[in-house]
């Protein structure tokens, strides 16, 4: 570290630089946390996991033993070990709402107390966080994989993706589904919402196909991403075609990120791979593949119970603290370990180990430097930067306790 500050004092690197090395510096240092920790509430796989844009405060999570516990990141309780331990706020008791697995959770990116949920039991439900009540529901008539609120707030839509070939757009004003895009053969499986364009989605499908839509138009498809054309010997046994082989993926897609700082969207898949898009400045056009890496195989996507299906959810660093300027994603991983990559090289930074079961959720929290991952062990996990912890006197024994019984 002295290096690259004695680097910056000789003006051989820039202020630019200097950040953006400290912040992946911090972000290469992130642990399991030692000073605090979230209750295991869930008797059940976590499928889903966000925290409240607003405050970056409230935690939601939800899965496999349907019931909804709502968080308070701020108040924490202290155990006889000396750390601290973060208890449900609030909850929606399993089977007292969605009786399926919840496939994910949803803030309203403008307003705390409302939140949405979907569910295999075929639904889609917003509720008051104030009183964990509901207070519509839309029947979308098959398994909802996952659905998504647009982060601008420029209006009251909720994209939702379904089994059917229809992903459908739901309107909290008029608590009804409004319209509707054909888009995938074999059903909706990720979806996300442009940060700079409130109109435009980007929907994934188990067909392998990525898509942008403008939705103020009909057939309102803008763009289809497709790989570079490759040599018959590599398209992969299965593929029905080359056609199929040259879309998004091979095999369903798992999940779409928007970049906050550039024109870029993120897809993974259960082909294995993560692959980044580049499009023109409005963020609308002219997609092209610009970096893929491998992520690993999905074996969240395919076969066994409920447990082990939908959608995955990775996480991107956010600049809304100001520290972070080249952006880093967290990605769930099938044993265990979520990676830690630079998105612009693909490089793996970092690996993060704690779970002893799949993941597949993970929410980054802004401001704080902190992440919290879920996994099909029923834990949710507090990763952050050694340095940020306050270590009890308690704390502090224990850990040499520790040491010393090695």
């Amino acid at each position: 570290m002295n290096k690259i500050v004695r680097s910056r004092g000789r003006g051989a690197i820039s202020a630019a630089d200097l950040s953006q090395e400290i912040s992946t510096r911090v972000l290469k240092s992130l642990a399991l946390a030692e000073t605090k920790r979230v209750a295991r509430i869930h008797t059940a796989p976590v499928r889903s996991l966000a925290i409240d844009p607003v405050q970056s405060r409230f935690l939601l999570s939800a899965g496999l033993d349907t019931s909804i516990q709502l968080f308070d990141l701020e108040t924490s309780e202290r155990t006889a070990g000396g750390s601290r331990q973060i208890t449900p706020l609030s909850h929606v008791a399993a089977g007292s709402g969605h009786t399926r697995l919840v496939s994910a959770v949803e803030w309203y990116p403008v307003d705390s107390g409302i939140f949405s949920t979907s569910s295999f039991d075929h639904t889609l439900r917003v509720w008051d966080a104030s009183t964990m009540t509901e207070a519509c529901q839309f029947d979308l008539e098959s398994r909802v994989c996952c659905h998504r609120m647009s982060p601008m707030g420029a209006h009251a839509l909720i994209a939702a993706a379904n089994e059917s070939a229809y992903v459908r757009l739901c309107d909290l004003r008029m608590a009804s589904a409004v319209q509707q895009l054909f888009a995938h053969q074999g059903g909706g499986t990720a979806l996300a919402w442009s940060p700079f364009q409130p109109y435009t989605l980007a929907t994934g499908g188990a067909d392998g196909v990525l898509k942008l839509w403008d939705i103020r138009q009909s057939g309102s498809c803008i763009s289809e991403f497709n790989q570079p054309p490759q040599p018959s010997q590599d398209i992969p046994n299965g593929a029905e075609s080359a056609a199929a082989a040259a879309a998004a993926h091979i095999g369903p897609i798992k999940s779409v990120l928007f970049s906050k700082i550039s024109n870029v969207i993120v897809s993974s898949g259960s082909d294995g791979r993560a692959r980044v898009w580049r499009t023109d400045a409005d963020g609308l056009s002219s997609p092209a593949l610009s970096a893929e890496f491998p992520v690993g195989t999905r074996r969240l996507s395919e076969g066994g119970g409920d447990e082990l299906k939908g959608t995955i959810e990775p996480a991107l660093t956010s600049t809304d603290d100001g520290t972070v300027k080249s952006e880093i994603m967290f990605y769930p991983n099938d044993d265990g370990t979520i990676s830690t990559i630079e998105l612009t090289t693909g490089r793996c930074i970092g690996v993060l180990r704690g779970h002893f079961a799949p993941v597949a959720c993970v929410a980054w929290r802004s401001r704080h430097m902190e992440l919290y991952s879920g996994g099909v062990d029923s834990n949710i996990l507090v990763w952050c930067p050694p340095a940020t912890e306050n270590m009890s006197a308690e704390q502090a024994a224990a850990r040499v306790d520790g040491w010393s019984d090695g």
